[in-house]
């Protein structure tokens, strides 16, 4: 019988390799190119330009609140005159994500340029409002390494793609949102509820930046870089011809005339004694702080090239040699933090230069994978023997900064930024872990500014506020560590070893542990 059951999966394994499709050839994709911000014509960049403190190269402001994140990029895509150029790994179809892709078909309609260019791993459910908005005038769309076929659903698109595996497992993790060419938002967020906590169960605790001055054209080359490859394709490839009639017909059913009417949670202030982007820009005002800065991203090719090229050159590279630059402080927040041997050298090589470290993290019940999580667990006793300040987010401490974390639901870290010695700032889309690293494509910034670092490490106190301290346990034994709550004496560990663990837990990890691939993670 094992024999019969196992010929029927190689028989069902070749039918479905022998029916998997192929992309496009042939493929047009007209050139284009970022516009540059022009005051004359863009009330933005008039603000922008204003704004921008006098001497000051660029300009950021901080959105650690998830409302306020979305209620910026609504106001921009709103105001834009001339551009909008929107790039993301994720942009679901929920309320946030109609009411952004709503808001970008209205630009497209008062004549504005719109380019939105998404990755395609995630876009099944969004497929359908995809194919309705690629007939928009103004409006063109464009998948990064997309599926070839049934592209109706998930298992689909993998059943007809399992000898094009390999291609399909490098992703484009980017988010950046440009706004006439003089306002820009990059970090970490995705396009989604959870993102901008509005979800009731479970919230990302996550960090963005407004950005203004030089490093806006700086990201818009980077945009054009990832618009103008040969791994984008436009969407009107994999959408089936149908009438203008029923094209709109469709979208007003998909995207009525209210979605951009939602409601967003906004606190008269942020952590940082900030008023939503939105009523600054009404007021023609944005509150900016000065800083150097330079853009920096991935190739667009970067699947393409062997692992040695990836380890000279690729976005993890640059960040991990300037945290080696690091002569007094590193503070690092990384919701994915996979160091591997590489990652641990650095933080001994950082503990021998007498530089303090602190990471924060997530704890098993706060993280969105548990994988990740696992392949970072077995690194753990190695972190804290570097001497490290490590930290882990809980998902059931009391939500005291509702400023950051909002409401009562589940939080769940998804920032990545670094802060070096209180003057460098490092935010963007990079994970620390191997995907980052080797697969995906990332994007952000680097920033020297110390009000800027000053600001980011107020944020990180306030994640810190809310997690666990974990360090090794008093009793001394190898490899047993203690979990401490932030209002703890460090002599008061919790009772019972790692928060939030169920039996279930434990069993996984010790199932899985020892299996997880460490270069998937």
């Amino acid at each position: 019988m094992a024999l019969r059951f196992s010929s029927w999966w190689m028989v069902l394994l070749v039918l479905a390799l022998s029916a998997c499709g192929s992309l496009p050839t042939g493929v047009q994709r007209p050139p284009s190119r970022s516009l540059q911000a022009s005051p004359d014509d863009s009330p933005l960049a008039r603000t922008a330009a204003a704004q921008l403190p006098p001497g000051a190269q660029s300009g950021f402001r901080l959105l650690p609140l998830g409302g306020y994140a979305l209620e910026a990029r609504l106001t921009l895509i709103r105001k834009a005159t001339r551009t909008l150029d929107v790039q993301y790994y994720i942009m679901e179809n929920d309320a946030s994500g109609r009411a952004v892709f709503r808001a970008l078909e209205e630009a497209a309609g008062r004549g504005v340029r719109v380019r939105l260019l998404l990755d395609d791993i995630n876009s099944t459910g969004a497929e359908p409002l995809i194919e309705a908005l690629s007939g928009v005038p103004n409006l063109e769309i464009r998948l990064f390494n997309p599926f070839c076929c049934a592209r109706s659903s998930l298992a689909g698109r993998v059943v007809t793609s399992l000898g094009d595996l390999p291609r399909l497992d490098h992703r484009m993790h980017n988010k950046l949102l440009i706004a006439d060419g003089a306002l820009a938002i990059v970090g970490g967020r995705n396009i989604a509820d959870d993102y901008f906590t509005r979800s009731a169960i479970a919230n990302f605790v996550d960090l963005d930046a407004v950005a203004a001055g030089r490093v806006v054209p700086q990201l818009g080359v980077i945009f054009d870089r990832y618009w103008n490859s040969e791994e984008s394709f436009p969407a009107s490839y994999f959408s089936p011809p149908v009438s203008p009639a029923s094209r709109e017909a469709t979208l007003r059913q998909l995207l009525p005339a209210d979605a951009t009417q939602i409601a967003i949670d906004l606190p008269e202030k942020d952590i940082l004694d900030q008023v939503p982007v939105g009523k600054e820009l009404d007021n023609g005002r944005l509150t900016l702080v000065p800083g150097l800065a330079y853009a920096v991203a991935d190739q667009p090719s970067k699947r393409l090239e062997d692992r040695e090229e990836i380890e000279n050159s690729s976005l993890m590279t640059g960040a991990v040699s300037q945290m080696l630059g690091a002569r007094n402080e590193l503070v690092v927040a990384s919701p994915y933090l996979v160091p591997g041997k590489r990652g641990i050298a650095v933080l001994r090589s950082l503990q021998q230069k007498g530089v303090q470290v602190t990471l924060v993290t997530n704890s098993l019940p706060a993280s969105d994978s548990t994988l990740v999580y696992f392949g970072y667990a077995r690194y753990r006793p190695a972190i804290l023997k570097a001497g490290v300040d490590l930290y882990e987010l809980s998902a059931v401490a009391p939500r005291e900064n509702k400023t950051i974390f909002g409401g009562s639901s589940k939080g769940r870290l998804h920032a990545k930024l670094v802060v070096i010695d209180k003057e460098v700032v490092l935010l963007g889309s990079l994970n620390l872990d191997p995907r980052s690293a080797r697969k995906n494509t990332e994007v952000g910034v680097a920033v020297e500014s110390p009000a800027l670092a000053e600001q980011a490490l107020r944020i990180v106190e306030a994640m810190k506020s809310e997690a666990y301290r974990v360090r090794p346990a008093p009793d001394g034994a190898a490899g047993t560590l203690a979990w401490v709550s932030p209002d703890a004496d460090d002599d008061d560990p919790v009772q019972g070893g790692e928060p939030g663990i169920s039996p279930l837990n434990t069993l996984q990890r010790l199932l899985l542990q020892p299996l997880v691939p460490e270069d998937y993670l």
